[in-house]
Formats: C-alpha cells, structure tokens, sequence
C-alpha cells in the first residue's frame, strides 16, 4: 500500500469556481486519482481554501499552514509521498509579498515538510509542485486578486524549481500541462481535474514506482 498526502489550497480541496461550491469527491483531482492508481493506493486530501505558504491574514483563521503542518503529518504516517501545491493566494496584493519572498516562505514550509516527513524514517519523499498561473480573468472576479497576483504567479514555477533542487525534493511545474481553469481565472474547471490528475500520476509513479 502506497499512501500520498496531498497538501494544499483551494484547488486541492476543489473549489467548484462557477457554483462557489465544491467538486465532488470523484470529480476532484484527488478522487479521480486515487480510482485510477486503485486499491493499492490511500490518497490523503488536505486542501484548504485561502491557505497560503506560510501568510496570515487578519481575520481570517487557520490559512498560516504552520501551526498545522507537523499534527497534520505526524498524524497520517506513514508516508511515501507529500505533495505541496500553494502559493496562489501568497499573490494577494493584502500581503505585498514579491515572488521572490513567497519562495521563500515557501522553502521554510517546504523544508518542515521535509524535515517532518523523516521523523519516523527516510521513507517519505516531497513533491513541490508550482501551481498553474492565474489568468487575467482573476482581476475582475471578485476573489481577492489583482493584476500584479497574475504576474506574480507566472513567476513562482522557476523559482520553486530552484527551491527544490536547493532543497534535493522532486518539482512539477503544474503551468506546463494546459489545465484550463474556471471562468474566475483561478480554480480548476472540472476538466482542469481530470487533466491535472492525468498529469501529476506520471510524476508520482516515476517517482515512487522507477528505479532510483
């Protein structure tokens, strides 16, 4: 039995953009990826809406992942596989944080990832992945962006690329695999789940499955 803990945002715990609601279970990427690996395989979802890398934002509880982070884990090992996919709502002109400082909030949340995953052995391996870049429909949807959160985004796949090689954990650049997106120009359409799952498979099985 392989288990993944998938660790993320709104787009982890699929976020229905057009309904404001959430995808179902088995139109989610998680579900739709733990039906194709099969029995073999637990798919752990921790997807939060507005979580960000390491920000908090006043008045708006439990979107700092740290305090979280080592119950979160410790709690369902063991483990073969953490997936880290956030950033998108570090943009949020509310923190002023350039791409360069999200990366690096995203290291230190990446490194206690890390870090706690090895606390009961060096099985567990880390996955960053950068999210897909927000369109510049995300300026005018009402959803807490602006247009320097779209350029922003387009700037973090490179950077957590280096992140991670700094780091010796694997990198997916989710941005290259044509996800498309909600009409707020943030959230995976229901298509957008299908292709992402397809697509972040390969990256775990050549991970866990190939000969190091």
């Amino acid at each position: 039995m392989y288990h993944i803990l998938c660790f993320g945002d709104s787009n982890t715990y699929g976020y229905n953009g057009e309904t404001q609601g959430r995808f179902g279970w088995d139109k989610r990427w998680t579900g739709i990826l733990a039906r194709s690996l099969g029995s073999e395989w637990l798919i752990t979802e921790e997807g939060l809406n507005g979580r960000t890398s390491g920000f908090q934002e006043h008045g708006k509880k439990y979107r700092d992942p740290i305090p979280y982070l080592a119950p979160c884990i410790l709690s369902h090992m063991p483990l073969d596989l953490i997936i880290v996919m956030l950033g998108t709502n570090d943009t949020k002109p509310v923190f002023q944080a350039s791409p360069e400082e999200i990366a690096r909030s995203m290291g230190k949340l990446t490194l206690r990832v890390r870090n706690y995953s090895r606390l009961k052995g060096e099985g567990c391996q880390t996955l960053l992945v950068a999210p897909v870049p927000m369109d510049d429909r995300a300026v005018h949807s009402g959803i807490e962006f602006d247009r320097s959160s779209v350029e922003k985004s387009r700037c973090l796949a490179s950077l957590y690329q280096s992140l991670a090689q700094d780091l010796n954990i694997h990198f997916l650049d989710a941005g290259t695999a044509g996800i498309p997106l909600c009409s707020d120009g943030c959230h995976f359409s229901e298509e957008g789940h299908r292709k992402f799952a397809a697509f972040i498979k390969e990256k775990i099985l050549q991970i866990l499955l190939s000969p190091a």
